[in-house]
Order: C-alpha cells, then sequence, then structure tokens
C-alpha cells in the first residue's frame, strides 16, 4: 500500500490570525530528510549505509529511492545540517556522512511536531469502488490485496522475532506491532468482503438471466 503526506494538517501551529495560531495552516510535510537524520543521531554512516537501513523496518512505511537520498544528503549538507568527508576503503572512496548539531536541532524540533493526518492513496481501492461495471474485477483485486496483506503480516511476524531476538528499540517494534495488527485485521476484512461480493454478484447474475428470459419470452407471443 502507498502513503501521501501531502493532506493540509488541521493542527494547532502556525500562520498569523485573529485569535493567535492558525489551525488551518498547512504543515510541512516531513521528507526523507528526517529519517536520514533519525539514522544519523544513531552512528555516521555512508549512503549505501544509509539506503540499506531504509530496506529495514522502516521500510514497510516509508520508502526511498537513489533519486531522493542522494539529492537529499546534500541538500543536508549544504544546510550545514550533516558533514560529509571522504574516506579511504580499500581502492575505494567513500564518503561518511555525520550530523551536526544544528542537525540535531532541527531533527528533536520535528519528531515533537505533530504528525500530519495520513491520506491512503490505494490504486485497487479506486478500481474497486468502480467495479459495478465489471464486478468480477471487484473480486480478483480483493483478492491479491488479502494475498498481499496475508504475505506481509507474515513476514512482519517474523521481523517482530528477529527484532526481539536483537534486542531491538521498543518503540520501533511497537511501529511493527501496529503493522502486523493493521494488514492482518485488513487481510481478515478483505476476505469477509470476498465473500459477501460473490454472493451479491451471484444474485445479480441470477437476476439478470432471468429478466432476459422473460424478455425472451414476451417478445414470442
Amino acid at each position: 500500500m502507498a502513503v501521501h503526506n501531502g493532506a493540509p494538517y488541521l493542527g494547532v501551529n502556525g500562520g498569523d490570525h485573529a485569535g493567535g495560531e492558525n489551525p488551518y495552516a498547512p504543515r510541512p510535510r516531513v521528507d526523507v530528510k528526517f529519517p536520514i537524520l533519525g539514522f544519523l543521531m544513531e552512528s555516521e554512516m555512508t549512503g549505501y549505509d544509509l539506503k540499506r537501513r531504509f530496506s529495514e523496518p522502516v521500510g514497510f512505511f516509508y520508502r526511498v529511492s537513489d533519486g531522493s537520498l542522494y539529492p537529499a544528503l546534500k541538500s543536508l549538507a549544504r544546510d550545514a545540517m550533516v558533514t560529509m568527508r571522504s574516506e579511504k576503503h580499500g581502492r575505494r572512496t567513500r564518503k561518511v556522512y555525520a550530523i551536526t548539531p544544528l542537525g540535531r536541532e532541527w531533527f528533536m524540533r520535528m519528531l515533537r511536531e505533530p504528525a500530519q493526518p495520513m491520506f491512503v492513496f490505494d490504486e485497487a481501492q479506486v478500481k474497486i469502488y468502480f467495479a459495478r461495471h465489471d464486478p468480477a474485477s471487484a473480486l480478483q483485486h480483493i483478492e491479491l490485496m488479502r494475498r498481499s496483506d496475508e504475505t506481509a503480516g507474515k513476514m512482519l511476524r517474523d521481523l517482530l522475532v528477529e527484532m526481539d531476538k536483537n534486542g531491538e528499540s521498543p518503540f520501533r517494534r511497537a511501529v511493527v506491532e501496529m503493522m502486523r495488527v493493521v494488514v492482518e485485521a485488513r487481510a481478515r476484512l478483505l476476505a469477509s468482503l470476498k465473500t459477501q461480493l460473490r454472493r451479491h454478484n451471484e444474485v445479480g447474475s441470477r437476476g439478470a438471466g432471468r429478466g432476459r428470459r422473460l424478455q425472451a419470452a414476451s417478445a414470442a407471443r
């Protein structure tokens, strides 16, 4: 599933109006700079190290490509929120990034900011919404979604076991557990909805067939 954070935050900070802070002022979205600094809060890293960290649990709910990671690192360095030094590693030279006091200050400030409301864009859900034009396609989309959630649930269960073995942060474990509960609940719901819609389609098909027979009989008279 894909998540878009561009919706306005109806919070309590930002802007000026007669009553003080504007509750309808849009809030800046948390872009890739925030998790980058979060990882650098733990230790210095190369771009490759950061890319690998994004494939860990955070990758289930926040994905990043090379096309956004490296430009963000350049931007952070330009804004003095990280430093970059070149380091020889065998025959290769690698760039090592470290967070600065300014970067730490910005990260902590963003960490304490209220999160924006989540707006979920799911192509399958949009197609199901219009599936009255092709009822069978709804069942196909629902089944694919159910299988995907079922697979994700199993992966998250395995990940939780691994996190427990490694003594992972309880905060990170809480996020993964929350995701597991959500995807497993959705898989069960999708299975139930598939059964309901299949029955609805069968009833509709029988009704349509009966209507065609009555029309044919009427035309034959």
